[in-house]
């Protein structure tokens, strides 16, 4: 079922038995799964089977294992717009489970036709990077066999069983979200695109698209022609056909993309992928490693026509004051086409690429109203060359600020690593007591509460000189010391929880409800870095953060508890009471 649905895309003939796993574990899991699927290859709308259950409907051991993980995977695949997700054996390179029961089920990452894949690539670099907490690998698009060789991204990150790297967990990236987000859901009008302009991504290292060509889209057939006209071999054609998508098979072999390449930006009238003048804007990206070229054009005869409708208008008028000429004297001649003549050196200059001209506008009479019109174009021309590049540079930001400022630099260096150590950090984890009350309460302004509780509290938070890290239902997390080194991190992290305390008993008393806090802080070294598999977020994670989620866990209300190193850093120690020590998972005592 899946091999002849790509079989006229590879060059050697396919043997099946080279793409059945090996072991008999796997054979079991392809025969009680894949082979129940009404299509293994993973097109949109296919039967999955899901559960593997016995004659008399009782549950395989191995449906009893993934049982109770399955909605987590399923929930994974919804929330973050995945295609699939894969769970691989950390010691194997063994795909145990999968969700959407492809060919990849049971199948080796290490070893056999997989092996070379973007997902074995992915397990790799998790492996290489050591499986640390918070680690995530993005891997570009490459042709994936368990999807009939469809382009397939994958971002992975490492599961790990009391501190021991035991899985990993794959994701296979869904192509449509990136189609969505570069075609503005179809609505390139709306943005300034006119008919004929597009925003697209092309790969730094092969020139080849990852995104589509907005031609594609509205006209395939005309875009197959216009590819044909410029040189594109048929197979390449075939290959966009077959699977709907230019991405890696539209070489995008331009002025613009092989100065992206070189690291270069700017914005010209040059040549696209369809041989059309176009023009164009382009700046290269950098994405977890990834290294793309945006590129936002518009025809040229687009983006030019009211430059050469005033050009028409301009032979028009000239074509009138030559017949008057031969009618008066050669001093009134030189007077009145003078006007003329500073127009169409306007035009000239305009149409050479030169927006800044203009024409002093004298007098009131037909000229003058001639000269204030080619401004008023060419001021158009202007703003809608400025809106191109702002948009361009509107995505690169885009892309790149999902990064923090911290770690910002060394990605720009080209650096793989995507977390930094900080030390001497204060973490604070505050929770929040009475807080499902206050939001299960059924008030009608539940909302607006629960704002003015958390705005209350970031308020304070920035004023105390610390960075709010995540608020999450009850629990409210802050560090101080992250993004600038502080010598009273731990003065400034007690008075926050001061700070919240007041704030609690206030709105306590406010909204007649119980709110109080009890809180947690530890002093000590942090990683900072980027996590997430679809939706990229800053985080901080290490053991400082675990001692002070660990120490809040056990307080009573209204109590704070501080580690050793904390209360070293006070000058007033008054107040505070010896506990027992606390183990931690890793044995670490607090």
């Amino acid at each position: 079922k899946v091999l002849p649905g790509f079989a006229s895309l590879v060059d050697a003939p396919l043997s099946p038995r080279a793409f059945m796993p090996t072991s008999p574990a796997a054979l079991r899991l392809q025969a009680a799964y894949v082979v129940r699927n009404d299509d293994p290859a993973g097109s949109e709308g296919r039967k999955i089977v899901e559960v593997n259950s016995g004659p008399d409907g009782t549950l395989s051991t191995y449906d009893q294992v993934i049982g109770r993980y399955r909605p987590f995977f399923l929930r994974a695949v919804d929330t973050h717009a995945l295609e699939d997700v894969l769970l691989v054996d950390a010691k194997t390179g063994t795909i145990v489970y999968t969700v959407s029961k492809r060919i990849d089920l049971g199948a080796s990452l290490t070893s056999g036709p997989l092996s070379n894949s973007g997902a074995a690539r992915a397990f790799r670099r998790v492996i290489e990077g050591g499986g640390v907490p918070g680690q995530t690998v993005l891997e570009d698009f490459s042709p994936y066999i368990p999807a009939g060789l469809r382009p397939s991204a994958f971002i992975a990150a490492p599961v790990l069983t009391d501190g021991n790297l035991t899985g990993i967990l794959i994701g296979v990236l869904s192509v449509r979200q990136i189609d969505d987000f570069m075609t503005f859901d179809g609505r390139w009008d709306n943005v300034g695109l006119g008919k004929t302009g597009e925003v697209y991504l092309v790969g730094a290292n092969d020139l080849l698209m990852r995104s589509p060509s907005r031609f594609l889209i509205q006209n395939p057939e005309g875009y197959y022609k216009a590819l044909k006209a410029v040189g594109v071999d048929a197979e390449t054609v075939a290959k966009i056909k077959h699977f709907g998508s230019p991405i890696l098979a539209q070489r995008v072999d331009t002025l613009a993309s092989r100065d992206g390449q070189k690291g270069l930006s700017d914005t010209q009238i040059v040549e696209d992928y369809r041989g059309v003048s176009t023009l164009t804007s382009w700046a290269p990206v950098s994405v977890q490693g990834l290294h793309w070229i945006v590129i936002a054009q518009e025809d040229e005869a687009e983006a030019m026509a009211p430059v050469q409708d005033l050009r028409h208008s301009i032979m028009v008028v000239a074509a009138v004051a030559a017949v008057l000429l031969t009618a008066i004297s050669v001093l009134l001649a030189s007077s009145f086409t003078r006007p003329i003549h500073a127009v169409l050196a306007g035009v000239n200059k305009l149409a050479g690429g030169d927006e800044s001209v203009r024409i002093a506008v004298k007098g009131r009479d037909e000229f003058a109203e001639l000269a204030q019109a080619f401004n008023a174009m060419a001021n158009e021309i202007a703003e809608r060359t400025a809106r191109i590049d702002q948009k361009t540079r509107d995505y690169e930001q885009l892309l790149r600020n999902i990064y923090p400022d911290l770690i910002a630099d060394r990605i720009r260096l080209g650096e793989s690593s995507f977390s930094e150590r900080v030390r001497n950090v204060c973490m604070v984890v505050i929770i929040i007591e009475g807080f499902d009350g206050l939001v299960g309460g059924g008030h009608r302004d539940t909302l607006e509460r629960i704002n003015t509780l958390v705005g209350d509290i970031d308020e304070a938070c920035n004023g105390a000189g610390l960075e709010k890290i995540r608020t999450v239902g009850e629990t409210y997390i802050a560090a101080c010391g992250l993004s600038t080194p502080r010598l009273d991190a731990a003065q400034r992290s007690l008075a926050f929880v001061a700070q919240v305390d007041t704030i609690l008993e206030r709105l306590a008393r406010s909204y007649d409800a119980p709110l109080s806090a009890r809180a947690g802080v530890a002093l000590g070294d942090a990683e900072v870095g980027v996590v997430g598999r679809h939706r990229l977020l800053y985080d901080v994670w290490g053991p400082t953060m675990l001692q002070a989620r660990r120490i809040v866990f056990d307080a009573e209300p209204r109590t704070l508890r501080v580690t050793s190193a904390v209360l070293q850093q006070l000058s007033v120690r008054d107040g505070f009471v010896q506990m027992p020590d606390i183990v931690l998972f890793d044995s670490t005592r607090v």
